[in-house]
C-alpha cells in the first residue's frame, strides 16, 4: 500500500479577453519568424486562420449549417488550447537566447494540427517538454534542454534537479511510462558526480481526462472546480501506476493537464474558458519539491 500525500496547486483564476489573447499570439508567431520558423507554412499559421475566421463569424450577422458550425468549433477549439500552450513557451523564451532551444522550437512547429491519436506524435511531446522548461524559467530557475534529461534545472543553493517528460496517451501505459521516467532519472544520477541531484517525473495527462463541454461549466471558478475533480479522480484511480516507482529516486511525480470548453456565464453570454491544472504526487516528504511546488505552478500567461 502506497503513502502518498497530494500537495494541491493551481487554484488562481485569471481572465483574459480574446482580442488580448490574438495580440499575443500574434507576437509568439512574429517571435517565430524572428527566429527563422515560417509560422505562415505550419500548423501555427492554420490556427491563425481558425481564429481569423471564428472572429469573421462572432462580428457577423452570417448564419451556419450545423455541420459548417461544428467543424468551425472543433478546429477552433483545437487551436484555443494549442495557442494558450505557444504563448506560454513564448513569454519565457522571448527573454533569452532562444538559439539553445531553437531545434525543439522548430519540432513543435512541424506538427499535424491536430492532436495525434497515435503513439508518435513528437510535436507535442517537445512542445510539453518546453512548457515545463519554461515555468521553472519563470519561477526564476536556468533551465537547460541539453539533452543529459529532458529538463535539467539548477536549483539555487540545492543541486540540481533532472526532468524527465512523458506526455500520456494509453491509460494503460500510464505505469510503463513512469517505470521508464524513473530508470531514465536513475540513470542520470548516477552518472552525476554531485551529491546534490534530484529527480522528478512530469506527466501530461490532457488526453486522459474527459471533456468540460458536456457539463457546460458557468463561470471561471466552476470549470477550474470540475477541472480539479478530474484530475484527482484520475489519480485515485490510477495511483498503483503513478507512484509505482515510488521506492526509485524521484521526488515524485507532478501530474498535468489542460482543458478547454465554452462557459455559458451568469448573462447567458457564451465565454471561453482555458485551465491548466497541476498536481503533484511526492514519493518522499521532501523539502524541495514543496519549495518548489508553488513556484512552478499557478503562473499566469501574462
Amino acid at each position: 500500500m502506497y503513502l502518498i500525500k497530494k500537495m494541491k496547486s493551481d487554484d488562481k483564476h485569471y481572465s483574459h479577453q480574446l482580442d488580448n489573447l490574438i495580440s499575443l499570439y500574434a507576437e509568439a508567431c512574429e517571435w517565430l519568424g524572428d527566429l527563422g520558423v515560417v509560422y505562415s507554412k505550419n500548423r501555427y499559421g492554420i490556427y491563425k486562420q481558425h481564429f481569423e475566421k471564428f472572429t469573421e463569424i462572432a462580428n457577423s450577422n452570417v448564419e451556419l449549417k450545423d455541420e459548417d458550425q461544428l467543424s468551425l468549433k472543433k478546429k477552433f477549439d483545437n487551436a484555443y488550447l494549442e495557442v494558450n500552450q505557444l504563448i506560454r513557451i513564448y513569454e519565457r523564451l522571448k527573454e533569452i537566447n532562444s538559439e539553445e532551444f531553437l531545434g525543439q522550437i522548430r519540432k513543435v512547429a512541424s506538427g499535424q494540427e491536430f492532436r495525434a491519436n497515435s503513439e508518435n506524435d513528437q510535436a507535442r511531446d517537445f512542445l510539453f517538454e518546453l512548457s515545463i522548461a519554461s515555468r521553472f524559467m519563470k519561477a526564476g530557475f536556468s533551465t537547460s534542454l541539453s539533452g543529459i534529461c529532458d529538463v535539467v534545472v539548477e536549483l539555487v543553493g540545492d543541486g540540481k534537479l533532472f526532468v524527465e517528460c512523458k506526455r500520456i496517451k494509453s491509460q494503460a501505459k500510464i505505469g510503463a511510462n513512469i517505470k521508464k521516467a524513473s530508470k531514465q532519472i536513475s540513470n542520470r544520477l548516477k552518472a552525476d558526480v554531485s551529491s546534490k541531484v534530484y529527480g522528478l517525473i512530469a506527466i501530461d495527462v490532457s488526453d486522459l481526462l474527459p471533456s468540460l463541454s458536456a457539463f457546460r461549466p458557468n463561470s471561471r471558478e466552476a470549470g477550474t472546480a470540475m477541472h480539479r475533480l478530474a484530475s484527482n479522480n484520475f489519480i485515485r484511480k490510477n495511483i498503483e501506476q503513478i507512484a509505482s516507482e515510488s521506492r526509485g529516486k524521484s521526488l515524485g511525480v507532478m501530474c498535468v493537464s489542460e482543458v478547454m470548453s465554452h462557459l455559458l456565464m451568469e448573462e447567458n453570454t457564451p465565454a471561453l474558458f482555458y485551465s491548466r491544472h497541476t498536481e503533484f504526487v511526492p514519493y518522499c516528504d521532501s523539502r524541495i519539491l514543496k519549495e518548489l511546488a508553488p513556484k512552478i505552478s499557478n503562473q499566469d500567461i501574462i
